[in-house]
């Protein structure tokens, strides 16, 4: 796993993904650097956006639903402490996404 898959670290070019630079390798389930990226900012942290992101990079099918939403809320959880201290202007959004995905949780059929 790269291990540091923050949007901060994504290289574009002309629209198009050009790279991912500054790994730092771990021992993991890919799904983790998906979720960080996901979780790294607090732009658009919908369940459309993670299941798109899920569906395109065609992750495994065993992986259920209500598994992959879970790790999401553990990924934003982490980032609320990260964001008191690196991005305290973002910790407003991040909590309300932390909310809207305890609630989603909440509702998923399991």
């Amino acid at each position: 796993m790269h291990g540091d898959c923050g949007v901060h670290n994504f290289i574009f070019n002309d629209g198009e993904l050009f790279g991912v630079i500054d790994p730092i390798p771990v021992i993991g389930d890919p799904i983790y650097d998906l979720i960080y990226a996901f979780c790294s900012s607090p732009d658009d942290l919908t369940k459309e956006t993670i299941d798109s992101a899920v569906s395109q990079l065609m992750i495994k099918k065993e992986k259920n639903i209500p598994f992959l939403y879970e790790e999401v809320i553990i990924g934003l959880y982490l980032r609320l402490g990260t964001c008191i201290k690196h991005h305290p202007h973002d910790f407003e959004e991040y909590l309300k996404a932390w909310y809207y995905w305890k609630d989603l949780i909440m509702n998923v059929e399991l």
